[in-house]
């Protein structure tokens, strides 16, 4: 009789443990997991999140749905009510869902706006002309609505544009210099970077040596060259063919300082480094390095160099023996 009453209470106990083990693990199978609140609802890449609620701790994903992009989840900072993670740096700008998943495929969605302003790291080219193009890099380009000449109407064209690259077209101008002025859904930025005017700005050399000037030149033949241009449709060979040679403008006239920044130009360097000495008016004098076989962008501030009121002689003097070098745009810049 004990028997018997032992193995029909060990029956009950173990057919209650099964029935306890199933419920509890169908109720985890079909719990959805609720959120109540994300906070901060808005912000930038890298932004710590949090998002409170009950049944999250068995989150296994998150997805920013624009664009299906992932952010990073850690299980040691989550709770069953609180998951903290970061905004990833790649996340698409704009409102959008962040999408919640755990491990039995229960997902749970709550609005978010990404705040993805633009970002540009390089320009192409900061020399320009009326359709010049420029390729802008960086990030959160995407979505740019609007791209103007900073403090101006002037809009550049938006070519083509994907996430870290744009191309734009640039306008016409009646500015020196200018930044950019860029709008996308996040809002809108200007540039570190500034963009020069060819046009507006006077240049010992753009396409051709300008008008009024004397070639006082030695050691060499200077002369405008379709080899290697940077912009425009030539540049300046220097073909040095002596010791201590001499690209040497003379201008009679005089070239007027007032309101000059920089002396800015380009220069493509021969087989190997090569220094030369600029020369204003045989007074001052300022030695740069021209790298190998690459375009450098050189901007020489006026401040302490450009001091004369007028300039008669400008001089690119090689240091050692002859190379040849390629100038493009010799600028004054104001």
């Amino acid at each position: 009789m004990k028997n018997t009453f032992f193995k029909i209470a060990t029956a009950l106990f173990v057919t209650g443990t099964v029935w306890l083990s199933s419920c509890t693990s169908d109720d985890a199978v079909n719990a959805v997991p609720v959120a109540d609140k994300l906070a901060p609802d808005s912000a930038s890449g890298g932004s710590v999140l949090t998002l409170t609620g009950s049944g999250l701790g068995e989150m296994r994903t998150i997805v920013f749905d624009n664009g299906n992009v992932p952010a990073g989840l850690n299980p040691a900072f989550n709770t069953d009510n609180a998951i903290v993670f970061r905004v990833p740096d790649t996340a698409f700008g704009g409102t959008q869902k962040i999408i919640f998943t755990n491990k039995y495929g229960k997902s749970v969605a709550v609005p978010f706006k990404v705040i993805a302003l633009p970002i540009v790291t390089e320009l192409s080219n900061t020399d320009f002309t009326k359709g010049t193009q420029v390729t802008v890099k960086g990030n959160n380009l995407n979505d740019v609505t609007k791209v103007l000449l900073a403090g101006s109407t002037a809009e550049a064209k938006v070519i083509s544009k994907t996430k870290k690259q744009m191309v734009i077209e640039m306008p016409a101008s009646s500015s020196t210099r200018s930044k950019l002025t860029i709008t996308n859904s996040s809002g809108t930025i200007t540039t570190q970077q500034e963009l020069v005017s060819v046009d507006n700005n006077y240049g010992f050399f753009k396409d051709n040596f300008a008008d009024g000037l004397d070639n006082w030149s030695w050691g060499g033949d200077f002369t405008a060259s379709t080899k290697n241009v940077w912009t425009g449709t030539r540049s300046l060979e220097a073909a040095y063919n002596g010791s201590w040679g001499g690209l040497s403008l003379h201008s009679s006239a005089g070239i007027s300082t007032a309101g000059v920044n920089y002396l800015t130009f380009w220069a493509k360097g021969a087989d190997i480094d090569r220094q030369v000495s600029i020369k204003v008016n045989w007074a001052t004098d300022k030695v740069v390095t021209i790298p190998a076989n690459v375009w450098t962008y050189f901007k020489i501030p006026a401040t302490g160099f450009l001091t004369m009121p007028v300039i008669n002689d400008f001089v690119f003097q090689i240091h050692d023996d002859g190379k040849t070098i390629y100038f493009d745009n010799i600028l004054l810049v104001k």
